[in-house]
């Protein structure tokens, strides 16, 4: 990082988002953060409900990937794994 951008308050490059995946009726957002040199697996699982309002479900796993594209690709094997096991109870309120 340059001189400049630390003085424009620039901390870091913000990675590209990947698009968000259609998966039996869910969307997955694969949404990797930066952890030191790597990236761990995270995202988001969304679904609209029949009143029609947007349900969210974000997970965060201790996976970690040298490679932001394999971070995102891993997102997305992860949320399908999530869906596949629990289905709409993700988004139930405890």
């Amino acid at each position: 990082m340059g001189i400049f951008s630390k003085l424009m308050g620039k901390t870091q490059e913000s990675a590209p988002q990947m698009q968000a995946v259609e998966y039996n009726g869910y969307q997955i957002r694969p949404a990797p953060k930066k952890q030191g040199g790597n990236y761990v697996t995270a995202g988001s699982i969304c679904k609209t409900d029949d009143s029609g309002e947007l349900q969210e479900f974000s997970y965060i796993r201790a996976d970690t990937h040298t490679d932001y594209e394999a971070a995102c690709q891993h997102a997305v094997f992860k949320g399908k794994q999530i869906i596949n096991e629990k289905g709409d109870r993700i988004f139930d309120k405890d």
